[in-house]
């Protein structure tokens, strides 16, 4: 199963299926640049979480060109200090971030953003914390704008992450 041997599938299920919009998690850089040139009506939106460049897994946004235009975007850090880069706060494991774009559909002339994330897998008060400040920040960035927020949330649907979010 290793991302060699399932490059070409990953690929060919988007196109198949005409994706428009698509949050990757844990991605690192050489894995973006076999999407980018697999998908090439495609381009992504997105950073390493461990320098804001390259270095460490992505949470990027990947979408088709031919219906949306990118407007946008920013990648920010779920942490005390969510604009310095490589930065982590709380009980987190690891340095965990947000990718986010401002969109306007081609088809639809309409404005929306989308918000994409991985939530730490350790810390617990990381994950509450991580939902508090992305919520904020949604609210910030978007205003009364229709935003799409998805991610690995390391979370169950009953979890206070999720609870907060909904909330």
């Amino acid at each position: 199963n290793a991302w060699p041997y399932r490059k070409d599938k990953v690929a060919s299920q988007i196109l198949f299926h005409e994706v428009e919009l698509l949050g990757v998690q844990e991605a690192l850089h050489g894995q973006m640049m076999d999407l980018k040139e697999r998908l090439p009506q495609y381009k992504y939106a997105g950073v390493g979480r461990d320098d804001g460049q390259t270095k460490g897994e992505y949470s990027a946004i990947f979408f088709d060109t031919t219906r949306l235009q990118l407007l946008e975007t920013k990648t920010f850090w779920l942490s005390e200090t969510p604009e310095k880069p490589g930065s982590k706060s709380w009980d987190a494991a690891i340095t965990r971030i947000v990718t986010w774009c401002k969109f306007r559909d081609r088809k639809t002339r309409k404005i929306f953003f989308a918000f994409n994330t991985h939530f730490d897998h350790i810390g617990k008060v990381a994950r509450r914390e991580s939902a508090k400040l992305l919520k904020q920040k949604v609210n910030e960035i978007a205003g009364n704008t229709p935003a799409i927020i998805m991610g690995d949330f390391n979370s169950k649907p009953a979890d206070e992450p999720i609870q907060v979010l909904l909330d």
